[in-house]
């Protein structure tokens, strides 16, 4: 058995590990990124949709290489076919090519001096004394046992260091999704985002369109507790029903699972920190959890390097990561979290009604959770009654 020896060991090179690896760095712990595909950003498991200010809190530039589209508008539709446009210069988000993305962060982990390991499966972590220690892990028949002050799991929604160190085994909440990369397709408006709702089209979720040009898109949905057939089923009904995709080509298929219940009610302990889909570090409501998953992940390895390098990596230590994000997210992800549950009470008839009265900037602050409060406030004033008072009874429930 190989034994080997960091003050941090981050495991998963995606968005939130290779920013918590860089980070940790770039403060002078040594630092082990681990990831257990051969390489870092394949399978892609995205739709692939990234802000402005998200791909600049990343540390990239909006370059050919990482971006595939510039998206300048978005068509949220609701069941009836009826949409809500939202367009404007000052709104501009991007297509990616996640793959590279997740390539690029790990390089700049690199470059900032932590190590890399790809093909490398974390098996579980070490203890002393009730505290993580490290992990085991194996790589090409090998295993491994590192040794760590602290231990980041990035390792997604199954996360192996969040089942092992007792933060949690599951999420009360989850969408499943499936997607293809479409190709072959004319697509007039390749600018644009569309978003479609509603029971018949992705029940508990929504379905997407994420151009990445003209000729292709990534084409996807997501299905919640109210799903009668498996995601791919509801995703072929979708692309049948869109002309637009009669002579599409499936260039990729694509799907995982979207924790969407919130932030886990522990998410460090002593030695041990989560970060990203790991942690439930998701916007509920749209399920984006990459620009979330990259501020995490920085001030995750910045609190791990000190406390590593302090000699102090209590849970109580750590608790400063959870502060911090919670200073920047926190609120957000538990607003977006009740407009998921408001919208659960919606019928399809009744998402109809909202859309008659709801503007695109309201819709992505609800999505988003930013002044949840203050825009049903103004969507009361002018809803129908029936609108009106699913609301209003979800608001006098307290939001649950």
């Amino acid at each position: 058995m190989r034994r080997l020896r960091y003050n941090v060991v981050v495991v998963g090179a995606g968005p939130s590990g290779s920013s918590a690896a860089r980070a940790a760095a770039e403060r002078g712990a040594s630092v082990l990124l681990l990831e257990e595909h051969r390489e870092v950003g394949l399978p892609i498991q995205c739709a692939e949709g990234l802000s402005e200010r998200g791909l600049r809190d990343a540390g990239l530039k909006p370059t050919g290489e990482v971006v595939s589209q510039r998206i300048t508008g978005v068509k949220v539709y609701a069941p009836n076919g009826r949409f809500i446009s939202l367009r404007g210069s000052d709104w501009v988000g991007y297509t990616i090519n996640r793959d590279v993305f997740d390539r690029m962060l790990a390089e700049k982990a690199v470059d900032a001096g932590a190590e890399l390991m790809t093909a490398t499966r974390v098996r579980g972590v070490l203890r002393e004394d009730g505290a993580v220690k490290g992990v085991y892990a194996t790589r090409d028949g090998r295993t491994l046992k590192i040794e760590a002050d602290i231990v980041i799991g990035a390792d997604g929604y199954a996360s192996t260091v969040r089942r092992a160190s007792g933060l949690g085994r599951w999420f009360p909440d989850v969408v499943t999704c499936a997607e293809f990369r479409l190709g072959n397709l004319s697509l007039d408006e390749p600018e644009v985002n569309e978003f479609y709702f509603g029971r018949e089209v992705a029940p508990g979720g929504y379905a997407w369109v994420f151009p990445k040009s003209s000729e292709v898109a990534n084409v996807g949905l997501g299905v919640r507790k109210y799903h009668k057939a498996p995601p791919i089923v509801y995703l072929k009904r979708f692309i049948d029903s869109d002309p637009r995709f009669k002579n599409a080509e499936i260039l990729m298929v694509m799907g995982g699972v979207t924790p969407v219940s919130g932030i886990l009610r522990r998410i460090v302990d002593d030695g041990v920190m989560l970060v990203g889909d790991a942690a439930g570090e998701l916007i509920p409501c749209t399920g984006a959890g990459v620009h979330s998953g990259v501020v995490a992940g920085r001030i995750a390895g910045e609190v791990a390097a000190e406390a590593a390098l302090e000699g102090a990596v209590s849970a109580g230590r750590l608790e400063e990561y959870v502060r911090r994000f919670e200073a920047e997210w926190g609120k957000r992800i538990r607003d977006s979290r009740r407009v998921v549950e408001m919208l659960d009470r919606f019928s399809d008839e009744d998402l109809n009604l909202l859309a008659e009265v709801i503007t695109g900037d309201e819709i992505v602050a609800l999505a988003n959770g930013v002044n949840v409060s203050r825009v049903l406030a103004r969507i009361l004033r002018r809803a129908p009654l029936k609108v009106v008072r699913l609301i209003t009874a979800y608001l006098r429930g307290g939001g649950r």
